[in-house]
């Protein structure tokens, strides 16, 4: 939930504002067509969220349902207690789901308060990249924990400042910089035994290079923990609208990890991050060299620029009428030309 374009300076060209990929004309009136493709996006996105198991769907909403019981706890100043959350962590490990639920969060419409989505989304995102590190499951599910609970302290930060739709102010930016703190007050409280995870939230928003806050630490200084969820907050955070802009598309939002990450996260998180994400995210929508516009559905780690697409726009505008599978790999004449934003489907 951390504003990064401002916390951590972060060019204006480098994000635009209005979440688009930098690209285009830059005109701000968008054609009826552009809107219509928007919507069939939607739609499409809703109907692929239907197809999952009602395991998934479950886990997905008691993590909700659970973030937004400790979002009411900690503003009441009730204690936390980790043990349901750790069960169903392990559950979710043990079962194998870990890359379903993420799929599933990528494809959910927020209807949901955002705070709560983005914590859910990073424990799941977070889970992914922690799994490909190869992390044993006692550090998994720590690692779960700490990044569901790590931004308890955002709950303490005045509404009008986490809602507010301008750039924020200095004094409003050190606020939301002093969250970290907060939260390590929070999970201190939760006793000697659980002291590594308000280490690893108060660590959460520190970088190798020295850069972040609130001590400035670096490199080995850093637990990797806290490193693994401060990677994955800022790449939730681009995806995720804001009052203050627009969300990137999940290909746009990957480049910019990439061009942000050197000397800010260990080389070994980043690179488990790009091959569990990809840098065409499942479930992120493609449009490819024929002009026909499809869902990323599976990944290739040894041909990475290389997806399987599902085709719901065809080359001419028409929406797909039964299903086509695209293996990228076995189509040399096929290639991803850009993401499916709006206003390059014009």
């Amino acid at each position: 939930m951390v504003r990064f374009s401002d916390i951590i300076k972060m060019k204006s060209q480098d994000i635009p504002r209005d979440g688009s990929s930098g690209g285009g004309t830059g005109n701000s009136t968008r054609s009826k067509d552009s809107l219509i493709q928007d919507r069939k996006i939607s739609e499409k996105r809703l109907n692929d969220a239907s197809s999952y198991t009602g395991e998934v769907i479950d886990y997905y909403e008691k993590f909700i349902k659970r973030a937004q019981n400790i979002k009411e706890r900690v503003i009441s100043n009730q204690g936390l207690t980790p043990s349901p959350i750790l069960t169903d962590l392990y559950s979710i490990v043990k079962d194998n789901i870990v890359d379903e639920l993420y799929e599933y969060a990528m494809l959910v419409p927020g209807d949901y308060d955002e705070m709560l989505i983005h914590t859910v989304d990073v424990t799941f995102i977070a889970l992914k990249v922690g799994s490909g590190m190869g992390l044993e499951t006692k550090i998994l599910l720590r690692l779960g924990l700490a990044a569901f609970l790590e931004n308890v302290g955002m709950y303490k930060i005045p509404s009008r400042i986490l809602n507010k739709s301008g750039r924020l102010e200095v004094d409003e930016i050190n606020q939301i910089k002093r969250h970290p703190e907060i939260s390590y007050d929070i999970l201190s409280q939760m006793g000697q035994g659980y002291s590594w995870l308000a280490n690893v939230a108060r660590q959460v928003h520190e970088r190798m290079d020295g850069s972040g806050y609130p001590e400035g630490l670096k490199q080995d200084e850093i637990l990797e923990l806290a490193s693994i969820i401060g990677l994955v907050d800022v790449y939730t955070a681009m995806i995720m609208k804001r009052a203050y802009r627009n969300k990137l598309i999940q290909t746009d939002a990957v480049k910019s990890i990439v061009e942000i990450s050197k000397g800010l996260f260990p080389p070994r998180i980043v690179k488990s991050f790009l091959t569990q994400i990809s840098m065409f995210p499942v479930n992120s929508y493609v449009r490819l060299n024929n002009r026909s516009i499809g869902r990323v559905i599976s990944t290739d780690k040894s041909q990475p620029m290389k997806p399987t697409i599902e085709l719901f726009i065809d080359g001419q505008g028409n929406e797909v009428s039964s299903r086509q599978i695209i293996h990228l790999a076995e189509n040399p004449l096929l290639y991803i030309e850009g993401n499916a934003s709006a206003d390059e489907m014009t």
